[in-house]
């Protein structure tokens, strides 16, 4: 049967009875149209049948046409299934039928066999590339149709991504080894195209459901990319990436491409596994080469990548961190960051890359050894510089400050902080000056609970590593007492604010355990506590020590606090059930008061219970 016969579309008569339509054709045009069009029809047609008879025997097949089509109840049907089948007649409307009936599903073809029948031929295009490339090492024309073979049997491989739990297949072959030696081709467009393989291959989606109900892998799923990536792994995947780092140039475009690839092959293996991140950052050289591409001027979608990558990297691992400070990361952000002190990101993908330099430098600071870094390249100068301005960088820089000056040794740190007029630079915020401009311009970044938090830790930090004799605690304690202890008004609203929000908490429980069943009430108040910390309780604990310690610190603090608590029909003592609910926080007081009447800074525990039992915590009225 000849199927280009059967679908070939008439040729449109031309000639000079050929007319042109009006623009607005009335009925009459349509008759004329009509009864030309008939006459040449008629004149060039090859049968004998005369044009009288021809047209009788075209209107009585009208006239049973309407006669047949009249009742309304009628299926229609015409013939030959032209008119209203999509223009196919019956006999090329089963041909296609007969094509849809045996169409396979992709992800079905995908058998064992399949798999291996297409890793076979892979390997056979990868033998005889190579074959071709040594037999004319300088003749490349004479090669170059063996590598567009490989090239396309690369790309054949995606198929691979719908149907993951094949990939054991993949290594059972042992076809690993020769798929990672594509990524030191001589071509760098072969490289490329399996650095795109292998990140498609571990994309975090493939072998997700497609419903809502479906959005994780199976444990097979999951089984078999792992599997995958542990072979890949074993034949150093990692190493042969960097490697690939550093020869492509992000110059062209394609190469460019690469390079954001190979980011997404570590995001993709990391997510797998978080441990692997160890593995790429220790036992590679990434992570010179990530600090060297974030010094690039510029913003594009790879410095973007970078950022994210440090960050991810940084998360959980002090290893990686400490050797992030070590090759001077510090500095390297600091710099980064420097340029965004007045202005803010042209970009939401640029603002996003801010973003992750702040918190990989957060990531650094839980680190004692990296503190002292970031105090040595005047990170705590630069970030006091950020909270005069009116930025993303301002919100940032007082998460940046909070980690900066905790901990048991942040004297140094705390010293330096109020010698670089960080008080005059805090307590404006504290006060809550310019959050309403900061909502309007980054309303889905400056979150005002969160602010809040770190300040009062900050403050908080300050009264822990600054000692009585020092003149830095004593121009910290006069801010509270300036302007008529305003900024112990601003305590005790935070305190009211925030406890108003644990209460309606707490009533939420007390309001299910009257509705709800022994077992869904069980799981209600499972995470009570975790809902408690949403609202804030950890803020309400901060400003509770906060009043508790200046109160001890200054008679006038103390009467001021006392006032303003008995105003809303409250006492110190509501002040101390907050800070007894939390055994830890007791025992940060504690070290408070004794730093505050000159105790050694050393923690003795046997010392701070003798201290706890023998005195009261405050002077209480």
């Amino acid at each position: 049967m000849n199927i280009d016969e059967l679908f070939k579309i008439p040729a449109i008569p031309t000639g000079r009875n050929k007319r042109k339509m009006p623009a607005t054709p009335d009925l009459k045009f349509f008759d004329q149209y009509k009864g030309a069009s008939e006459a040449v029809e008629l004149t060039e047609s090859s049968s004998s049948e005369p044009a009288a008879k021809k047209r009788n025997i075209e209107q009585d097949e009208d006239v049973e046409y309407t006669e047949r089509y009249e009742d309304e109840d009628t299926e229609f049907e015409d013939e030959e299934g032209r008119f209203f089948g999509g223009g196919l007649t019956n006999e090329q409307s089963s041909i296609l039928d007969l094509v849809d009936e045996f169409d396979i599903d992709e992800t079905e073809a995908l058998t064992a066999t399949n798999v291996r029948k297409m890793i076979l031929k892979f390997e056979k295009a990868i033998n005889k590339n190579q074959e071709m490339r040594v037999r004319y090492a300088d003749q490349p024309e004479k090669f170059m149709e063996s590598e567009a073979d490989l090239d396309e049997e690369i790309k054949n491989l995606l198929s691979l991504t719908e149907a993951p739990q094949m990939y054991p297949e993949f290594v059972k072959l042992g076809s690993v080894p020769s798929l990672l030696s594509l990524l030191s081709h001589e071509n760098t467009d072969i490289a490329i195209d399996t650095i795109d393989l292998i990140n498609e291959l571990t994309d975090e989606d493939v072998g997700m459901g497609s419903s809502e109900d479906d959005i994780e892998r199976s444990e097979q799923v999951q089984a078999a990319i792992k599997t995958f990536v542990d072979a890949m792994l074993e034949n150093e995947l990692l190493q042969l990436l960097v490697q690939n780092l550093a020869r492509l140039d992000e110059k062209e475009e394609t190469d460019r491409q690469g390079v954001f690839k190979i980011l997404g092959i570590l995001e993709n293996v990391i997510s797998l596994e978080p441990k692997y991140a160890q593995d790429i950052a220790l036992k590679t050289d990434i992570l010179p080469w990530l600090l060297k591409r974030l010094q690039t001027k510029g913003f594009d979608a790879n410095i973007a990548y970078t950022s994210e990558i440090l960050s991810i990297l940084l998360q959980d691992d002090r290893d990686i961190r400490l050797k992030v400070g070590e090759l001077d990361g510090i500095d390297v952000l600091l710099r980064a960051l420097a340029g965004y002190r007045r202005k803010d990101a042209g970009s939401e993908d640029e603002s996003e890359m801010v973003e992750n330099f702040f918190n990989a430098m957060c990531s650094l600071l839980n680190e004692p050894e990296n503190k002292k870094r970031f105090l040595d390249a005047e990170g705590i100068e630069l970030m006091v510089f950020m909270l005069k301005e009116k930025t993303l960088a301002r919100i940032r820089a007082v998460k940046v400050l909070n980690y900066a000056l905790s901990g048991e040794e942040g004297r140094d740190r705390c010293i330096r902080f109020v010698d670089v007029s960080g008080l005059k630079a805090l307590f404006p915020l504290f006060m809550g000056k310019g959050n309403k401009k900061l909502k309007k311009t980054h309303n889905s970044a400056f979150i005002e609970s969160e602010d809040e938090e770190h300040i009062s830790c900050i403050i908080l930090s300050l009264l822990r590593n600054l000692t009585q004799g020092d003149v830095q605690r004593m121009r910290l304690l006069l801010k509270f007492t300036e302007d008529d202890h305003e900024k112990v008004d601003r305590l005790i609203e935070l305190k009211e604010q925030y406890q108003k929000k644990d209460e309606a908490v707490k009533q939420e429980l007390e309001d299910a355990r009257g509705v709800l069943d022994e077992e869904d009430f069980e799981d209600f108040e499972s995470d009570f506590y975790v809902r408690r910390l949403s609202a804030g309780l950890f803020t309400l604990q901060r400003v509770c020590l906060l009043i508790a310690a200046l109160s001890e610190e200054s008679l006038g603090i103390r009467e001021k606090a006392t006032m303003l608590l008995k105003r809303q029909g409250e006492d110190m003592l509501s002040v101390f059930k907050v800070i007894e609910e939390e055994t830890a926080l007791m025992a940060d007081f504690i070290f408070l008061r004794r730093v505050a009447r000159g105790y050694p800074n050393e923690e003795n525990p046997v010392e701070i219970k003798q201290d706890q039992e023998s005195r009261p915590l405050f002077n209480k009225p």
